[in-house]
């Protein structure tokens, strides 16, 4: 379980801490809060939502499935703001795969930014990955350019990779591979 000061610039002291199928509720009126945001790019919002969509999504994670490996909330009191999954492990090739989100707030503030550096390390101590990836559609460009700014180095783009309520995007594919891993850490 991760539970750990988060160091940002949002004007309340945050803590980041893996979120469970309990916090379903707090993560329910956060997507509810800020869905016309964070459905822009997030497949996840709409059905998270509500209670019970919250609570289905934090079970894939709890349960692991799927290579799913942690998701983490960056948390003001008992608001989620934010906040960064681990997923797509495959612990024979040591790979992982990072993303991130944050509410509208607290965008701009180094919320994310911090969050997947919390879980960046989590994922070289815990899980001892080689290779992260990020994938974010080629229309996500604040996606791209947090990537950038944590080391990821553009390995390509995935054509009509990805659908997004019925709309087909490409994706660029990012990746920290072995010593980069420490050096964002």
């Amino acid at each position: 379980m991760i539970d750990q000061p988060l160091a940002t610039r949002a004007p309340r002291p945050l803590r980041l801490r893996t979120l469970t199928p309990d916090d379903a509720e707090a993560l329910a009126r956060q997507a509810a809060a800020d869905v016309d945001h964070l459905r822009e790019h997030l497949p996840w919002a709409e059905p998270a939502s509500d209670p019970a969509g919250a609570r289905e999504w934090l079970q894939l994670y709890a349960a692991r499935v799927d290579g799913r490996v942690v998701v983490v909330g960056a948390v003001d009191g008992d608001e989620i703001v934010g906040g960064a999954m681990l997923l797509h492990h495959v612990p024979s090739f040591a790979n992982v795969e990072l993303g991130c989100w944050v509410t509208s707030t607290v965008e701009g503030m180094g919320v994310a930014r911090a969050v997947c550096r919390a879980l960046i390390a989590y994922a070289r101590a815990e899980l001892g990955v080689e290779r992260i990836e990020w994938r974010t559609t080629t229309v996500n460009a604040r996606s791209r350019a947090l990537a950038e700014r944590l080391g990821f180095r553009h390995e390509g783009t995935l054509r009509s990779d990805y659908v997004l309520r019925g709309r087909r995007y490409d994706t660029d594919l990012l990746s920290l591979v072995g010593a980069e891993i420490d050096a964002v850490s």
